[in-house]
């Protein structure tokens, strides 16, 4: 689990998202969590490219070359070493060993990107399992059952029963419906360890994060 005040260290893996949109998470993710995390620095991982890759293998990459508080966001496929099938790529994830967490957008946009709708679609869902992921950092964990957050949108942390819908519907069921609000839960959980008060209201602030065009890996 991280402490509070710690850098966020945002990881482009592959170029299907632009440094803007990378921009975007950040904020919404500094902003989600309420003064938990101080801001956060981008950098981009030069990548042959690729179909998938093990998540947990890209994890470890990452708690090498970088370290710290890092989410990564890849283009590929997030492969697991799970028997079940349906189970064997995720969207994202996190390694418990460290504090490095994935997220895969390959599965995430729509059929085709032709316009800004949706664009802003694909980085909403982005920015959703970002959500998720970091919170598995900072030592939340997945709501199975559909628990909302005070404006009535689904916690960030609910998972649900992924094999109800199958991958596209688990998207439009889960993730689409998922806020920028944790539920009472979460909130209590964040408030006790990292003792923060969160507003009743969000707002998204001026940029607070910071652009570093770093080579941090020269592949996978």
């Amino acid at each position: 689990m991280i402490r509070k005040g710690t850098t966020l260290n945002i990881v482009r893996i592959g170029n299907d998202i632009t440094y803007s949109s990378l921009k975007t998470i950040g904020e919404r993710i500094i902003d989600a969590f309420n003064g938990i995390i101080a801001g956060y620095e981008l950098a981009h991982h030069e990548t042959p490219f690729v179909e998938s890759i093990d998540a947990q293998l890209l994890t470890m990459i990452l708690q090498q070359e970088i370290g710290g508080h890092t989410l990564g966001i890849t283009d590929a496929d997030l492969k697991t070493g799970d028997r079940d099938e349906f189970y064997q790529t995720i969207f994202g994830g996190k390694n418990p060993k460290n504090d490095v967490a994935v997220v895969s957008t390959r599965k995430l946009a729509p059929k085709q990107i032709t316009t800004t709708r949706e664009y802003e679609l694909f980085l909403d869902r982005t920015i959703k399992v970002s959500l998720h992921e970091v919170g598995h950092n900072l030592g939340l964990t997945d709501h199975a059952v559909y628990r909302a957050a005070p404006d009535g949108t689904l916690c960030p942390m609910s998972r649900g029963e992924y094999n109800k819908f199958g991958t596209a519907g688990y998207v439009r069921a889960i993730i689409d419906g998922r806020g920028l609000m944790f539920c009472d839960e979460c909130t209590h959980f964040l408030q006790q360890v990292y003792g923060v008060r969160f507003r009743a209201k969000r707002c998204v602030n001026g940029p607070r994060g910071r652009l570093e065009d770093r080579n941090h890996l020269s592949g996978c």
